[in-house]
């Protein structure tokens, strides 16, 4: 442990000021997505007494928390709102869960909770109680292939018109497919980026229980090219805003260094939850949850002394530490991106 936090205070102006809580509820799910690595038929954590008794690890991790006041606690499942739990009663359990933390950490902490959903769900009356009562934001789901059926994906426009004054962030994953997609042309993305402020790529997890991951996963060319279209045309997405906004320092985009992740049976991992995950041999790096899967990519792109250090926001370290990705490029993706991005000021 002591390695990390030394190497911790190397990099301290790149680790984010506010804290990141992932709490991961259970794995259970009403969709089947290609990419994803969880098991969603297992209601591990699924009761009301597994999710009230993380209530203490998140309030006593927030109350020992000196570096930051500001928390976002990303609640997430499997599928938290779909219809089978909201009938069984649990968005009362929610309720509690999150009053208990709110009631239990200091008045000079800043809480916001934020619901990760796909918003599949026929019970919109209820979560909009819910979501009103408890003051939370969402963020939802959206990918153009490997996500949605034909009626799942009218569910889910349905529900974006009518949830959203409430949500904060539209979440896709940065598969091959999906960048294809949209440099292709997809009307529906462009309805959502038109529509809400915030759009995030999350970096594609790789797992050996997805197959699929290995031909999903984008070479360095193909992420590339996906910046440099989000450059010229979609200048908003959050991802691209470090290459764009002028700062002269950046926070990485992981929250490692100052963030906790609680899994469905209340284990707290070293590291992301992708570090619990991906326990297969499709990595270079033998310790996810510590801080080598860092040093290894700053050691091969040379990046203390690469002149964008300052303002790049870094990778999802699990994601570039997969074995497989086709590395086509000479230069590292993000320094190509600065380059370009500077050219076209």
């Amino acid at each position: 442990m002591q390695e990390d936090i030394s190497f911790y205070k190397v990099i301290d102006k790149k680790v984010i000021d506010w804290s990141e809580i992932v709490l991961c509820l259970f794995e259970h799910c009403n969709l089947l997505c290609a990419f994803c690595p969880q098991d969603h038929s297992s209601i591990l954590g699924a009761s009301e007494e597994e999710i009230l008794n993380k209530v203490s690890t998140i309030t006593r991790y927030i109350e020992r928390n000196n570096r930051s006041k500001h928390f976002i606690i990303n609640t997430m499942g499997g599928e938290l709102l779909q219809d089978t739990w909201t009938d069984k009663g649990f968005l009362n359990i929610y309720s509690k869960f999150i009053k208990q933390v709110r009631e239990n950490v200091s008045s000079d902490k800043t809480i916001v909770f934020n619901f990760v959903t796909n918003l599949v769900f026929d019970r919109t009356d209820l979560i909009l109680d819910f979501v009103k009562k408890n003051n939370i934001v969402l963020s939802v789901s959206y990918d153009i292939i490997g996500r949605f059926n034909a009626t799942t994906l009218e569910i889910f426009k349905k529900n974006i018109d009518i949830f959203k004054p409430y949500i904060k962030t539209i979440s896709c994953v940065l598969t091959k497919q999906n960048i294809e997609k949209i440099i292709e042309g997809d009307e529906y993305f462009d309805y959502l980026y038109e529509n809400f402020k915030t759009i995030y790529f999350d970096s594609l997890l790789p797992s050996v229980t997805r197959k699929t991951n290995i031909f999903m996963m984008p070479a360095e060319s193909e992420t590339f090219k996906f910046y440099k279209l989000c450059v010229d045309k979609y200048r908003k997405i959050l991802n691209i805003e470090p290459f764009l906004n002028g700062k002269t320092n950046n926070k990485m985009t992981c929250t490692k260094g100052n963030s906790l992740t609680i899994m469905p049976d209340g284990s707290i991992p070293k590291g992301c939850s992708g570090a619990v995950l991906l326990k297969d041999a499709t990595q270079n790096t033998e310790d996810l949850g510590g801080t080598k899967i860092i040093e290894n990519f700053m050691k091969k792109y040379n990046c203390f002394e690469c002149e964008f250090f300052q303002r790049c926001p870094f990778t999802c370290f699990i994601k570039q530490d997969f074995k497989f990705i086709e590395h086509d490029m000479k230069e590292c993706v993000f320094k190509e991106t600065f380059r370009y991005a500077d050219s076209k000021k």
